[in-house]
């Protein structure tokens, strides 16, 4: 056994070593290079070639066999060690690829493709797309011819791959596009060789050397030839299909190029100034010469209907070879049924005629249209507004047939989209100037009687609230003169009946002192009036009768100071007053109550002189401020609950620079925001619910102030914090 492992090993130069196995998978002859136990892949069925090995800085393959005896019993197994300069030699040394030309060989290892074998001596690593190429070869068992478009070189690549049989090989052989089109066949005949030059190598030529190893190895002769057979037809079928891929790439090109002329048109119409801006003239002429241009045709009209669609008027014929703009006569669309009929149910409302004289749709047009025109074929397209046919655009070919591709097509209906747009914007341009000449007018009309409303809104309620205080007023002062008598003869009278009811009392103490025994009836009835504590309640019920009388008279005089309201001359008054006035009318509202803390009022009065000014104006302007102050700590305390306190309301005057007096008023209160605080003194702004603001109480104490005292009224408010107003007003009106 041994002699005849050395014959097969001295046989060829390629095989370097010989390992035989018996039955149970232990080593029996090793002759030559031995071979690493890790690289003993055992038991194993059938014939194997390993993926490429390094030993000793060489690279190698290994051959596993079955020993097979006449009784189809694997016996024993044999790893046959081959040097792969033979395979190198076939990769590296192949004809007619050309300079850029590189054939690769490649397995996969560890789920990943790597690269064993390359045409080109310093290539180390696959790129990325050949990679993925011979993954389609070597994982899918996938053969073809791709091309790889350019990233660093400048055609791009054209790349045959197909799979190394018997092993798990894939081999892709990658020429650069402007080498390989011109010896097309030349390539295909050595990818193919290559192809089959591997195969024999990994099947034939070594499955012969394994005969001498084995007598007994079935080696399918038949199957190798019909693998050959299979490549061969394969290798002619690739030829077909290049052949047929030139063919189509060729097609696609040109395809590719019309598709790509025609989107730049549409794209430039799309963006032209005269489509979007209504410009429908200079719209529609430059759409009929950019079409006629890109088709290559004589003729191109766009036509609209006429109001009972009765006829088609030509809006705009551009006639190519002459270069000019002209409009046709209209047509009669009775003398045409079928085509108007084709336009209307054909689907996308596209009549392709490519012979216009013979086809049904079109021949009606033979004599009064076509002939005298030398129309041949014609491309015509519905244009359609709003769900409805308005037009039609027409493509003319004249002196011969063209054949309208789908490209043509779509190229019409997207330029009858176009015109559509035209006719719209034009429409919506003259809608618009009319609009625009009518809104102008009613605007106009409108601020004018919205600023005849204003002022009338604002003299009425002006006039309302003066009614209101004036009658307030009125009032008032008749109050207080009805009730300043009564109460000035009770306050009056008061002191006497203290007086009176003193001396009674001395003189019962007087009788008690001299009688301290008094008879029994009277001595009952003294305990049960209580005598002793009447004598001393009736002197504290008649102070607090001239307390009340006192109170009332000074809610008499605060009334009567501000029923000064409807006084329209001017007066110097002491501006105190007047405050004090409302803030003794405002005192029950200062009160604590359930769920409310009250209000502190914190007066800081400086020495202010008599001031020149509408005292009824200015209690009505304090009226409303402190009013508003109160609704505003009220609405804090009950609804926004911040606070746990009382709340105030500080009340600060002096006098300032350039003879005037300021009044600061501020509160505890909610606060006003930066939107409501633009908006304060606007007339009828309030932001109160219905039914407890009119919103004039600040819009007129504006007026009350600025236009009446020439002074100034300024708001500061922080939400959370409160709310200050600062009146100026001048001492003295001039």
């Amino acid at each position: 056994m041994a002699d005849y492992l050395k014959d097969a090993l001295n046989q060829t130069e390629d095989v370097v070593g010989i390992s035989r196995f018996g039955r149970d998978n232990q080593l029996v002859v090793e002759l030559g290079l031995p071979i690493p136990q890790e690289h003993w892949q055992l038991p194993i069925k059938k014939a194997k070639i390993s993926n490429p090995i390094r030993l000793k800085n060489e690279s190698y393959l290994i051959i596993s066999q079955p020993i097979i005896n006449s009784k189809k019993q694997q016996v024993g197994t044999d790893l046959v060690l081959f040097k792969t300069q033979s395979l190198e030699k076939i990769v590296r040394n192949n004809t007619g690829l050309g300079q850029s030309g590189e054939v690769f060989l490649g397995t996969l290892e560890k789920q990943e493709i790597k690269l064993f074998l390359s045409s080109k001596h310093k290539r180390e690593s696959l790129s990325e797309s050949i990679a993925k190429v011979l993954e389609k070869t070597v994982v899918y068992q996938e053969n073809g011819l791709i091309v790889i478009k350019p990233k660093f070189w400048s055609y791009g690549q054209k790349v045959a791959f197909e799979p190394v049989s018997q092993v798990n090989w894939g081999l892709a052989i990658a020429i650069e596009r402007q080498e390989l089109y011109a010896p097309i066949n030349r390539q295909l005949i050595t990818i193919g060789t290559v192809i089959i030059v591997l195969s024999l190598l990994c099947t034939g030529g070594m499955i012969v050397l394994l005969r001498r190893l084995a007598g007994q190895v079935i080696i399918q002769t038949d199957e190798l030839e019909q693998q050959l057979k299979e490549k061969n037809q394969a290798l002619h079928e690739l030829n077909y299909t290049q052949k047929q891929l030139l063919v189509e790439i060729r097609e696609r090109k040109q395809s590719q190029t019309r598709l790509q002329n025609h989107n730049r048109i549409l794209i430039e119409l799309a963006q032209n100034r005269a489509v979007n801006q209504g410009d429908l003239l200079t719209a529609i002429q430059a759409i009929t010469e950019a079409t006629a241009k890109i088709l290559e045709v004589e003729r191109v009209g766009i036509w609209l209907y006429d109001d009972s669609k009765s006829y088609l008027k030509s809006l705009d014929l551009y006639q190519n070879k002459l270069n000019e703009h002209i409009r046709e006569v209209n047509l009669n669309l009775k003398n045409y049924p079928n085509y108007l009929q084709a336009i209307t149910s054909l689907k996308d409302n596209i009549i392709t005629a490519n012979d216009a004289r013979n086809d049904p749709k079109t021949k009606e047009f033979l004599d009064n249209y076509l002939k005298p025109l030398d129309i041949f074929s014609m491309l015509d397209a519905g244009i359609w507004i709003g769900g409805e046919m308005v037009g039609l655009i027409c493509i003319e070919k004249c002196s011969q047939i063209k054949d309208w591709t789908i490209e043509d097509e779509f190229f019409v209906r997207s330029i009858a989209n176009i015109v559509s747009l035209a006719i719209e914007a034009s429409d919506r341009q003259l809608t618009e100037s009319a609009l625009r000449e009518s809104e102008a007018q009613l605007r106009a009309q409108k601020q004018e009687l919205e600023q005849t409303l204003e002022e009338l809104k604002w003299t009425q309620a002006q006039m309302i609230q003066s009614e209101k205080m004036s009658s307030l007023g009125q009032m008032v002062a008749g109050v207080a003169h009805e009730i300043n008598n009564p109460v000035n003869f009770i306050h009056g009278n008061v002191v006497y009946a203290t007086d009176y009811t003193q001396d009674l009392l001395n003189l019962l103490q007087l009788y008690q002192n001299h009688y301290p025994y008094p008879h029994p009836e009277i001595e009952k009835e003294i305990e049960a009036i209580e005598l002793n504590f009447l004598q001393e309640d009736i002197k504290k019920v008649l102070k607090s009768m001239q307390i009340g009388t006192e109170r009332i008279l000074e809610i008499v005089k605060s009334l009567r100071n501000f029923s000064r309201l409807d006084e329209a001359e001017i007066k110097e008054v002491d501006l105190h007053e007047g405050i004090d006035s409302t803030l003794m009318i405002l005192q029950n509202r200062f009160k604590a109550k359930p769920g409310f803390f009250g209000i502190e009022v914190i007066k800081e009065y400086g020495q202010l002189p008599h001031i020149n000014c509408y005292v009824g104006q200015l209690n009505q302007l304090f009226m409303n401020i402190i009013g508003n102050a109160i609704d505003a700590i009220e609405d804090a305390q009950y609804y926004e609950k911040k606070h746990c306190d009382a709340g105030y309301i500080r009340i600060k005057t002096q006098v300032i620079k350039d003879n005037r007096v300021e009044i600061l008023i501020a509160d505890n209160g909610g606060g006003i925001s930066e939107k409501v605080k633009s908006n304060l003194f606007d007339p009828f702004f309030t932001t109160k619910p219905i039914g407890k603001g009119t919103g004039l109480g600040l819009s007129i104490s504006y007026q009350i102030i600025v236009e009446k005292h020439q002074g100034k009224l300024e708001c500061n408010s922080q939400i959370g914090k409160g709310t200050e107003f600062i009146i100026t007003i001048p001492i003295k009106l001039s």
